[in-house]
């Protein structure tokens, strides 16, 4: 899927540029239509159409009498847009949005597996400095035991693989 770190620029428009390789796999993959919403950290996440239905039914499992939901549903879908790439690969990223990340000019899109990721740049150094001390210990807790991540949401028995 989606892997990697570009760094783009917000042009006076207010938008993005994902580089060639992000829109090769967009193109081959039908991902035309994009959700963008506020992520974690300051960043903000894109999900492509697939992505984005599975999100929704599962945060749809939780009622609205539960405060926890609710209140993570209104920041997740009270500031989604959905957006389309051009033709140039430039993605409008609307004001909102580009507050709550800090976005002024520089900007890092990432790929993470099954979505994209747009961070100021500052903000994206900084999250990767705090958690540098912590990526060992991330890669044990989630790779210890018998089974192993193929990369593909698909697990392996460690005990079968023939290295």
């Amino acid at each position: 899927m989606y892997y990697g770190e570009h760094q783009t620029v917000l042009d006076d428009k207010g938008r993005v540029t994902a580089p060639v390789r992000f829109r090769d796999i967009m193109r081959v993959l039908g991902h035309d239509m994009w959700y963008m919403t506020r992520g974690f950290d300051h960043a903000i996440f894109l999900f492509h159409r697939k992505e984005w239905e599975r999100i929704c039914s599962h945060a749809r499992r939780y009622s609205t009498m539960n405060a926890k939901a609710l209140d993570f549903r209104r920041l997740l879908f009270g500031s989604v847009a959905e957006v389309r790439p051009d033709r140039q690969g430039r993605i409008l990223v609307p004001t909102h949005l580009r507050e709550h990340a800090g976005l002024e000019r520089e900007a890092v899109l990432i790929g993470v597996d099954d979505h994209l990721e747009l961070w100021s740049k500052e903000g994206w150094a900084s999250f990767q400095k705090s958690k540098d001390d912590e990526f060992k210990e991330m890669a044990t807790q989630l790779f210890a035991g018998d089974e192993q991540s193929c990369g593909n949401g698909e697990t392996e028995n460690v005990a079968d693989r023939e290295d």
